[in-house]
């Protein structure tokens, strides 16, 4: 009879070391799975961050742009009552508490916004339907709505209703820039150097900004509004996705005042 061999198997040693390879290769494959499934969460909230301020911004340009639109056009636009200064005309404000009016062009942002236009188109202001805005508070955009105003360019007066969405994110920045807005003094050049500088009818005597018109000179101005609007926003249910979008808007009806 032939002999038969001794059959051999894995001794101690090789079904340790086997063991501890296929836990290395397990480890691996999981910590790919986890950061795979981890980078598509995230990536998920802030597509969904992503949205929802952009349906805000799109929202807020579009209103903003209308602003001191008049239905009843006349030879006069100076006589628009939706383009009145300290009442209906677009105003970037300083903040809630300070209430403050910025000049128009300058650089320094507000988070606050107010303005009107025509909406029903009967070419009056309705005090109760047609004055606008938007500001930040305690973390939300809150937008000006139906009720009675008596003070147009005022962030604490008429109603206020949240705008965005509390439970889902918190917005950290909202702030409206009219730095880019121009104004123009129709009556230069003249000819003459009417801010007595050196003699000479100087290009910035354009500038209505730079040479304000004083009171009762009749001078008329026309005004283009550019209003840069930039809002920032972290999830509620984790803090650390966030987002920030910048935009500006060109307001159609230019602000014609004679001074």
């Amino acid at each position: 009879m032939n002999k038969i061999g001794k059959v051999k198997g894995f001794t101690i040693i090789e079904l340790l070391l086997g063991m501890v390879f296929g836990m290395i290769v397990l480890s691996g494959a999981t910590y790919i799975y986890v950061t795979v499934v981890s980078s598509s969460a995230a990536t998920l909230k802030s597509s969904k961050l992503n949205t929802q301020m952009m349906s805000m911004m799109s929202i807020m340009v579009n209103d903003i742009r209308r602003a001191g639109y008049w239905s009843t056009f006349t030879e006069t636009p100076s006589s628009n009552p939706f383009s009145q200064q300290d009442d209906t005309a677009i105003e970037v404000i300083n903040s809630m508490s300070g209430d403050t009016e910025l000049t128009l062009g300058s650089t320094t942002s507000g988070q606050c916004i107010t303005y009107s236009y025509d909406e029903n188109e009967n070419g009056i202001v309705d005090a109760d339907t047609e004055y606008f805005g938007y500001r930040l508070n305690n973390g939300n955009v809150e937008m000006r709505t139906v009720g009675t105003v008596t003070d147009g360019d005022s962030c604490n007066n008429g109603t206020w209703t949240v705008f965005s969405d509390s439970d889902l994110y918190t917005i950290t920045q909202l702030s409206f820039n009219s730095g880019d807005s121009a104004c123009v003094n129709t009556r230069e050049p003249d000819g003459q150097d009417n801010d007595g500088a050196n003699g000479e009818d100087d290009d910035d005597e354009r500038d209505c900004y730079s040479q304000v018109p004083t009171a009762g000179s009749g001078d008329t101005t026309v005004e283009t509004r550019d209003i840069e609007i930039t809002m920032r926003a972290a999830l509620v249910a984790d803090p650390e996705v966030t987002m920030s979008i910048t935009q500006s808007v060109r307001v159609r009806n230019d602000w014609i005042r004679i001074r």
